[in-house]
């Protein structure tokens, strides 16, 4: 699987930085769209590196200081889980149904917890029947519609 990055960007109509995949779209401030031309400000491995280094960026300069050292301080706000989206996790629980292509709550339990999904089995398999991905055939059993 390959590393997640994210490229801080300025936008050159208004200046300020926003997050990104690559250089391409809009800049959520202004809607302009984002060319190669953009400048590049650097790499974040992850989400919070992220939000940490544009809400510096778009700082005045003489305030950086002050606010990368509250920041570090309260680095626990922005640590994040990477938990996969339901919808991930939904398939890695159709990867692990048997030949009848249904599931049952241990399963379902189990792909939470390699996860580590703060979710529930139900909610999350109840999700899937709203979405007509599962139908349920017993209590705490679902079986996947191909």
């Amino acid at each position: 699987m390959t590393e997640k990055k994210w490229l801080i960007i300025r936008c050159p109509a208004c200046n300020m930085c926003f997050g990104n995949r690559s250089l391409s779209g809009r800049c959520p401030h202004c809607g302009q769209r984002v060319t190669d031309s953009a400048e590049v400000l650097g790499i974040a491995k992850s989400s919070s590196q992220l939000r940490i280094e544009v809400a510096l960026a778009n700082t005045p300069e003489d305030l950086r200081g002050a606010l990368r050292e509250k920041l570090s301080k309260n680095e626990l706000l922005f640590d994040e889980q990477d938990t996969p989206s339901p919808n991930v996790l939904i398939e890695m629980i159709r990867r692990r149904s048997d030949e009848t292509h249904s599931v049952g709550r241990i399963t379902v339990n189990s792909v939470l917890a390699d996860y580590h999904a703060e979710m529930e089995a139900d909610g999350l398999m109840e999700r899937a029947e709203q979405e007509g991905l599962v139908l349920r055939i017993a209590d705490g059993r679902w079986q996947f519609l191909e």
